[in-house]
């Protein structure tokens, strides 16, 4: 409904009846006064009559001095507009009442008259801000009585009760859904303001892990053709490749931490603290052993006792560049090579079921030494593009099928195989939610 004011005229009636009873009323109670003074003699009696005939013409005259207010009253009675009610048409005008402090609207039949009872938070404010005593009391007995000091009663109003009650709860229901909405909105824009703060300091995280993590021409330069498929599924990720340079050897890894987001980040961060450990502070170049050592710094640093578990899966190489010996080992994750002689086929290299980090009966890891050839292709991978729901049945896509796209990747130069392979997860994903960071690292032999 549209907010415009709405003025109801005061209704004299009532008034005048007032008025007219009221003067009756100081007539005779001043005619008993009189004949009790101007008599022979004075009683006891008499006094008390004395007594109670003033009190009586007190109010009287009370009335007389409102009701006559009342008959002098030029503006409306009752103005209704979207702050609220100006209200002047009880026998002690209430002024402003504001929808913002009216908690419930209802009716009650007072003195024979219908009444539209407005109940506020706070009606002593209201009784309060009138400073005339009569006035206060006659608000508190309404309150008191009547359970608000806000009472409009349409006899001294030129309007029908049902159309005035009707109208003073469309615009009170019309304040709650304003005022509802307004408090939406505020907490909407509260929510999207520590959603931005929250954002802006999740991507700035997102630049401190890619800054940990190699650069692409650092791969190219130090193994040569290669691609890197990654994607996060919550800005930052538990997933990071890593390769670093000792002397002749080159090593490379992609490992798959604990959860994803902001934990994973977190603990991707150690576990890469851990292989940059390993192999430049400890100096060991074997696969198997930097693991073992890894998952040493690990427990040391986010063990606690035994009370988080968190660590790591991760396939990890170590390329001699002078002798061209390719050493591997895995823990959870395998490793995968191209090759096409005699026939086309991805060779399969099994990990160690046993992850980096806090695990009961630890045992070493298993070090393997794989001979390669020129144009083998080398791919490492965590769990998340296999393990991701989509297709017509939405699905997992396993392994298997993953082995399969690669496959189909023949010939094909790594750089276009890291663009089919995005397509063909984002057509099987669809509009499903990723489920887990994704990393793939395809590296091949070119000497």
């Amino acid at each position: 409904m549209k907010y415009n004011d709405m003025q109801v005229k005061s209704r004299k009636r009532i008034a005048l009846i007032i008025l007219f009873l009221a003067a009756y009323f100081i007539f005779l109670f001043t005619s008993n006064i009189i004949d009790i003074i101007t008599g022979e003699e004075i009683y006891a009696s008499d006094i008390v009559g004395i007594i109670f005939n003033v009190l009586l013409l007190s109010f009287s005259v009370f009335i007389s001095y409102y009701a006559f207010k009342r008959l002098l009253l030029k503006g409306p009675g009752l103005v209704i507009n979207k702050l609220g009610v100006i209200d002047n048409s009880g026998f002690v005008s209430i002024g402003n009442v504001f929808w913002s402090d009216v908690v419930e609207v209802n009716s009650n039949k007072i003195l024979f008259s219908d009444c539209i009872i407005i109940k506020v938070r706070n009606p002593a404010r209201y009784i309060n801000s009138h400073k005339n005593l009569f006035e206060k009391i006659w608000l508190q007995m309404e309150d008191r009585y009547f359970g608000s000091p806000i009472n409009i009663s349409v006899s001294g109003l030129n309007i029908k009760f049902n159309d005035l009650f009707r109208v003073v709860q469309q615009y009170y229901l019309s304040s709650q859904v304003e005022t509802r909405t307004f408090e939406l909105k505020r907490e909407k824009d509260v929510i999207e303001g520590q959603k931005k703060e929250l954002l802006d300091s999740i991507n700035y995280a997102k630049r401190i892990q890619t800054a940990l993590m190699p650069s692409k021409d650092y791969i190219q330069t130090l193994l040569g053709d290669s691609f890197i498929l990654f994607l996060p599924k919550d800005i930052v990720s538990g997933d990071f490749y890593w390769v670093q340079q000792s002397g002749e050897w080159v090593f490379f890894a992609v490992c798959d931490c604990t959860g994803h987001g902001v934990p994973g980040a977190l603990i991707s961060i150690v576990c890469n603290n851990a292989l940059n450990r390993s192999v430049k502070e400890f100096g060991i170049n074997q696969p198997s052993l930097i693991l073992d050592k890894a998952a040493e710094i690990i427990i040391e640093s986010i063990g606690l006792g035994g009370e988080v578990k968190d660590g790591m899966d991760a396939s990890i190489c170590a390329f001699n560049r002078n002798t061209r010996e390719l050493f591997w080992a895995g823990a959870n994750l395998p490793l995968w090579i191209a090759r096409e002689e005699p026939f086309y086929e991805l060779l399969e290299f099994k990990p160690d079921k046993q992850a980096i980090g806090l695990v009961e009966n630890r045992y070493p890891y298993s070090n393997h030494r794989i001979e390669i050839r020129k144009g083998d292709i080398i791919y490492m991978f965590s769990d998340g593009y296999a393990d991701q729901f989509g297709g017509p049945n939405n699905k997992k896509l396993t392994r298997k099928k993953f082995k399969e796209q690669l496959l189909l990747q023949r010939g094909i130069p790594l750089e276009k195989q890291q663009s089919n392979l995005l397509s063909f997860h984002n057509d099987y994903k669809n509009y499903q939610d990723q489920i887990d960071d994704i990393l793939i690292l395809g590296i091949k032999v070119e000497h």
